[in-house]
């Protein structure tokens, strides 16, 4: 059975007596956490007293903290302290406890370096909120699961919580289905009626809620969310992808292709991925994302799996796309492998390599709602059957968002050339790249790519060696991944299946983010109308946080720990009191008295939930 413990700290339980005792954010002269003078205390409505706040010294305050804010340093909150965020983006190099923080409405935590979980609980107050952990994995952020709380109760991964990838770090956030990250309005600038789209589901035609079907002019995306949007119900035709990675998106007014004219939307959570990835479910290469030739695969906790559909049996039937939809955080689809071969891979089985025949089914897979990868040819068809191919669909108005492309080198004659000299290997890489991104002008993948298998390990090192920095600064390749030769001379591991030297270099590699803006509006093959992102933060202090006012309206109690009775301090009126124990399992019910009796408990720490709000109390 699931534990239903309510978090103390929940919903603000500060006691009345406020003096010396919170600290509320001005910003008054800069965005320095630190900074004495940018805070006021409630009690006399003046800064506190210097050195108050310092790097690695325990604050002994409640803070509430709106606003985008940096702490070069360690933020540390004592015992029984809490922070809270709403409205704004911290940034620090790290967070510890005893304390807890408190992520309210848009509230957003970064910490850049790595992070003590076992001195800290955070607790996801906003379905709109995030912590991101830079330098602790998605394994290490689920290890320490108990340390954050949602909405006052136990995150259960995959449930009420979501932990995702951040490039090599960690992105943690709540999981609520019914959160609506996109928001539609009838007329341009927000303005007209408005209606919200939830997470995961495809909405179409007359299911888009409050009759919103060809009605949206305008729309607001919340940071951390991609939405798809089209102008046929089952997703195909003119369509657009939105990006809120790290910034939200405003759209006051639509291009004339989709305004009034979007029959399809689906928004799904982003996740931050780094380049380097792995062709085929390789666990040991620290790499966040892999594919397999085939739809079969899952993500994990430290990967992001990429389905492909290899031919056309995994892009003929809605049971096909009800497969891609369902994969955790996969956001992208790739198209065939290598189809324009009819001898071999996904080309000889029921007339794939001819375009007309691939294209007929490679529109289906607009019905996902992901983002869409073309058929990945080999070397040189990329030139002819991905051109044609990409002609057709642009004459038929089907998307494609990115090029997938392999590379082998087959046309510098290998097998006769085993020793060929890595720099011209590479000469000739960089230069198919940069042809290819001339003839579609979309991003690339390089799903497989190699020195060649007839090549010595020591021309693939060195062709490694130059090739993966260079892809790193290209900012048309998105993701790439090695691919061995089906030869040993260069794989990535032994017959011990310990590290080769090429294993070793791939392993150790360095990558950076696959997509590092903001946010994006993704051009394709149909559309490179660009927009304007109209957000712009604003935040005032004074209207982003509880007055001392709205504060006296919350509960706490006293003393605590207590022997005999604890007393309830609210100025509210208190209907119904439930005892609990330290897992959740209810002990007696109250009436709506400030005076309980807890001398027949045992010692320990117990929980009283008081008409919703959480509060931990010691039984001594």
């Amino acid at each position: 059975m699931k534990k239903k413990i309510c978090l103390s700290i929940l919903l603000l339980f500060i006691s009345l007596n406020l003096t010396g005792q919170d600290l509320k954010w001005t910003g008054a002269e800069n965005n320095d956490f630190f900074n004495e003078n940018n805070w006021e205390d409630f009690s006399n409505g003046l800064p506190p007293q210097a050195n108050t706040l310092n790097s690695n010294e325990q604050i002994t305050y409640n803070l509430y903290l709106t606003c985008n804010t940096t702490a070069n340093g360690t933020i540390i909150l004592a015992d029984g302290k809490n922070l809270f965020l709403e409205n704004g983006e911290l940034i620090t190099n790290t967070i510890t406890g005893p304390g807890i923080v408190n992520l309210n409405e848009n509230a957003h935590i970064i910490c850049d370096e790595s992070l003590d979980l076992n001195g800290i609980t955070f607790n996801f107050d906003s379905s709109n909120s995030s912590l991101t952990l830079k330098n602790n994995s998605p394994t290490d952020s689920y290890e320490n699961i108990e340390f954050f709380y949602v909405s006052g109760y136990p995150a259960f991964f995959n449930e009420n919580i979501k932990i995702d990838n951040y490039y090599s770090g960690a992105l943690i956030r709540p999981l609520d289905l019914s959160f609506a990250p996109l928001q539609l309005f009838s007329e341009e600038n927000l303005a007209g009626n408005s209606t919200n789209i939830n997470l995961f589901e495809v909405f179409s035609g007359d299911n888009i809620p409050d009759n919103f079907n060809n009605l949206t002019k305008s729309f607001t995306l919340e940071r951390g969310y991609m939405a798809t949007l089209a102008c046929n119900n089952d997703g195909t035709g003119k369509s657009k992808v939105f990006i809120a990675s790290e910034r939200k998106i405003i759209i006051n007014d639509l291009p004339s292709y989709l305004k009034n004219n979007i029959s399809f939307i689906r928004v799904i959570p982003w996740n931050w991925v780094n380049k380097k990835g792995t062709a085929g479910d390789i666990t040991y290469m620290n790499n966040d994302w892999f594919y397999r030739w085939s739809n079969n695969g899952e993500s994990d906790l430290n990967r992001e799996y990429a389905p492909m559909v290899w031919g056309r049996g995994a892009a003929d039937e809605q049971e096909d796309i009800d497969i891609l939809t369902s994969k955790l955080k996969s956001t992208h689809v790739l198209a065939f492998n290598e189809p324009d071969n009819c001898n071999d891979q996904s080309g000889q089985y029921g007339n794939m390599c001819v375009v007309d025949t691939a294209f007929t089914f490679y529109k289906n897979l607009a019905k996902t709602g992901m983002r869409l990868v073309s058929p990945a040819c080999r070397q040189d068809q990329v030139f002819t059957w991905l051109n044609e191919f990409n002609q057709l669909a642009q004459e038929e108005v089907a998307r494609i968002d990115v090029i997938a492309v392999h590379w082998y080198d087959w046309n510098s004659n290998p097998q006769q050339n085993p020793n060929a000299n890595p720099q011209d290997v590479f000469y000739r890489f960089i230069s198919y790249l940069q042809s290819v991104y001339d003839l579609y002008g979309l991003p690339i993948w390089i799903t497989e790519f190699n020195a060649n298998r007839h090549r010595n390990e020591w021309v693939h090192r060195q062709f490694l060696e130059l090739a993966l920095p260079y892809l790193e600064n290209l900012d048309y390749v998105e993701r790439y991944s090695f691919f061995p030769p089906v030869t040993d001379v260069a794989d990535f591991f032994d017959e011990n299946n310990n590290l080769t030297w090429i294993g070793e270099f791939y392993y150790n590699f360095q990558s950076s983010p696959s997509l590092p803006n903001q946010s994006y509006q993704m051009n394709n093959n149909i559309s490179n109308f660009e927009l304007e992102n109209n957000y712009e933060y604003n935040c005032d202090p004074e209207l982003s946080f509880l007055s001392v006012e709205d504060i006296n309206n919350y509960s706490s109690v006293y003393p605590n720990p207590s022997e005999n009775y604890i007393y309830i301090n609210s100025e509210k009126t208190i209907s119904e009191i439930i005892l609990l124990d330290s897992n959740g399992r209810r002990i007696k019910f109250f009436d709506g008295s400030k005076r309980i009796d807890i001398s027949f408990l045992e010692n320990g720490t117990y929980f009283l939930n008081i008409d919703g709000t959480s509060i931990k109390f010691i039984k001594k």
